[in-house]
């Protein structure tokens, strides 16, 4: 396992679906959250459409992420849950 890179994984509540993703360690939040938005919203179709108002939180205690935060500050490993809401 690369050690600049963390496997998650991401629940998306509006489709149901769970996937297990890489994210670099220095990516912040809000660039996470855009990267996934796109990606999800092009494999669905546009069934998934994020807006503004998308976020990423922990599935463990529904603490909402803050944009400027990096993936390493959030303390995340392999095998943290996440949500895009």
């Amino acid at each position: 396992m690369n050690k600049n890179k963390v496997l998650v994984r991401l629940c998306i509540p509006a489709t149901g679906a769970g996937y297990d993703i890489l994210l670099p360690r220095t990516l912040c939040v809000h660039q996470a959250v855009r990267l996934i938005s796109g990606f999800f919203e092009g494999i669905t179709g546009g069934a998934y459409m994020p807006d503004d108002t998308t976020a990423l939180c922990s599935m463990e205690d529904g603490r909402i992420y803050n944009v400027n935060s990096s993936v390493e500050s959030l303390h995340l490993k392999n095998g943290s849950k996440l949500m895009l809401i």
